[in-house]
């Protein structure tokens, strides 16, 4: 009888840091866009948030811009590691799959909150384990549970690293509020781009294999 096939890269990857380092050299590539792309993020993610504070039940819906415009953003991302040109439309490239990315957003949030109230360290290993799940989403249509699961599935085994390292790249993406939070348009990318990196790690593509320091491909 033949054996299901393995769903999982084998041998089976790492969770590794130099991608950090990788993802800083990417970034440099197309960092006008980028750039753009974060403020653009900023902005509308701020507004929204803001106007929805206004009204006091509909506040509690303050969060879902960010989760949405992220599926943006890790779009432009998965593009960009592809070794093809971005733009601030692929942040709004995302109309099929706002539905899975809310669901998610909501889950992870709950959850990691619940985490970080049992003295922090659990909410941070929850969220290390679920850092897949809109790269997920973005990437393979998934709906908001499914991905959840299978990153909690392909990271399980390596809970303490995916730990360490959604810390560290939590640190790289907030570090840049220092400075009237200008550096984050620059630090935010990073952050991202260091996330979509080690995805593809773990969940390459069927194609041949793409270098991503190789000069973007101009859009059509």
């Amino acid at each position: 009888m033949a054996m299901p096939s393995d769903p999982y890269p084998s041998p089976a990857p790492t969770v590794r840091f130099d991608v950090i380092n990788q993802a800083f050299a990417l970034f440099q590539q197309q960092m006008g866009q980028w750039v753009v792309i974060a403020l653009v993020f900023v902005v509308v993610v701020g507004v929204a948030s803001f106007l929805l504070n206004l009204v006091p039940v509909v506040g509690l819906l303050s969060g879902i811009p960010g989760m949405i415009l992220a599926g943006g953003i890790y779009k432009a991302a998965l593009k960009h590691v592809r070794g093809e040109a971005i733009a601030v439309a692929d942040l709004f490239d995302i109309g099929d799959i706002v539905g899975p990315l809310i669901v998610a957003g909501i889950l992870v949030n709950i959850g990691t909150s619940i985490g970080m109230l049992l003295c922090v360290l659990p909410g941070i290993v929850v969220a290390g384990l679920w850092m897949f799940t809109t790269p997920l989403i973005v990437d393979r249509g998934m709906d908001g549970v499914a991905a959840m699961r299978e990153s909690w599935n392909v990271l399980k085994g390596q809970w303490a690293m995916a730990a360490v390292f959604i810390f560290v790249v939590g640190i790289v993406g907030v570090i840049g509020v220092l400075g009237c939070g200008v550096g984050v348009l620059f630090t935010m990318p990073i952050a991202f781009l260091s996330s979509a990196l080690l995805y593809r790690d773990f969940f390459p593509e069927g194609a041949a294999p793409v270098d991503p320091f190789a000069p973007p491909s101009s859009p059509l």
